[in-house]
């Protein structure tokens, strides 16, 4: 558990379309979700008014990004501990960016704002795999 200031991505992954499922591999062609799964602390959380999550899905093998989505958010100030998944929603894996074959991460940046105070973390994903 993050400390009462504190925002956290406790963890990153893939996901197949519109599900919480990990993803082993990504359908070239396909869309497909990153899930990064947040935490607030109750302190930091009772004066949150908002969030930012910056994902980044790069193509390892080419060493290129394949697309950045950034997912701004209001949020409801609350006395407790914030615990949520935030799906990211990504378009369909473009041919000219990947191959079958292509090693993919996401890597993530975080941000909670609450009124002076802010907190940031940052996190990356196992790797997954581009198929045909």
């Amino acid at each position: 558990m993050s400390g009462p200031w504190d925002a956290s991505l406790k963890q990153l992954y893939f996901a197949d379309d519109q599900t919480l499922f990990t993803a082993d591999t990504l359908t070239i062609g396909r869309q497909y979700d990153v899930i990064a799964d947040i935490e607030i602390g109750a302190s930091l959380n009772s004066f949150a008014g908002q969030d930012r999550l910056v994902v980044t899905v790069t193509n390892l093998t080419t060493n290129q990004v394949v697309q950045t989505r950034t997912v701004p958010r209001q949020l409801q100030p609350s006395a407790t501990v914030r615990r949520e998944p935030v799906r990211v929603d990504f378009a369909a894996l473009d041919a000219t960016r990947v191959s079958d074959g292509d090693v993919l991460r996401a890597t993530a940046s975080y941000r909670v704002s609450a009124g002076v105070n802010t907190d940031h973390d940052a996190s990356r994903s196992d790797t997954t795999i581009a198929v045909n």
